[in-house]
């Protein structure tokens, strides 16, 4: 009867280095995939934040439009 320790492991074969590699590949792609992902929600905030300024900036201008109205008149 054999020995837990008396057993010998199986030898590294060229499909332990394929799974290896396939997970390496699997995390950077899930590295891109994150990164990508949070530039997307970056360039979606900037854009927000130059829609509103220009509608800030509309709306004084609006403002000082109709200010100068109501003076003029």
């Amino acid at each position: 009867m054999l020995n837990h320790n008396d057993r010998v492991p199986r030898p590294v074969r060229p499909t332990d280095l394929l799974v290896i590699f396939t997970g390496a590949l699997y995390n950077l792609s899930q590295v891109l995939e994150t990164f990508f992902s949070e530039l997307f929600e970056l360039s979606i905030y900037h854009s927000n934040q130059k829609t509103k300024t220009m509608q800030a900036w509309e709306e004084m201008t609006t403002d000082l439009e109709q200010l100068q109205e109501g003076t003029d008149g």
